[in-house]
């Protein structure tokens, strides 16, 4: 593994261990902040070992869904999950109505889907790198 798939792995663990603290301290809106972080380095992680790199956060879930969910690398579900976590994360950080309010129920499933996204990005990595 070169040194930006590891880069990239060390903080999307480091976002998990962030995650679980603000899950702990009845944070809602920062766990799910650190929940897609963590999905997004480890998609970027994912998109290193391929040498390719993205400037946006809509170019990662972009690229991951073409080189590793439409070839069947990956299941469509970590797609969905990263495409779901960045829209949850856009509204707990920029929306200020009480209809955006984030629940730690929410905070809690995307935690979770952030756990498993990063387990398969590890062992994808260990697998293909």
């Amino acid at each position: 593994m070169n040194d930006d798939v590891q880069a990239h792995m060390g903080k999307a663990r480091q976002r998990l261990k962030e995650a679980c603290t603000l899950l702990q301290e009845k944070l809602p809106s920062g766990a799910v902040n650190r929940s897609y972080y963590a999905m997004y380095e480890a998609a970027c992680a994912m998109l290193a070992l391929q040498r390719v790199q993205v400037g946006s956060h809509e170019g990662a879930k972009i690229k991951f869904g073409e080189l590793f969910v439409k070839t069947g690398q990956v299941e469509p579900r970590f797609g969905r999950d990263l495409s779901e976590a960045l829209k949850v994360r856009k509204d707990a950080d920029y929306s200020i109505d009480a209809k955006s309010e984030v629940s730690l129920e929410i905070a809690m499933d995307e935690f979770t889907k952030a756990e498993e996204f990063v387990a398969m990005a590890e062992n994808f990595l260990k697998t293909h790198g």
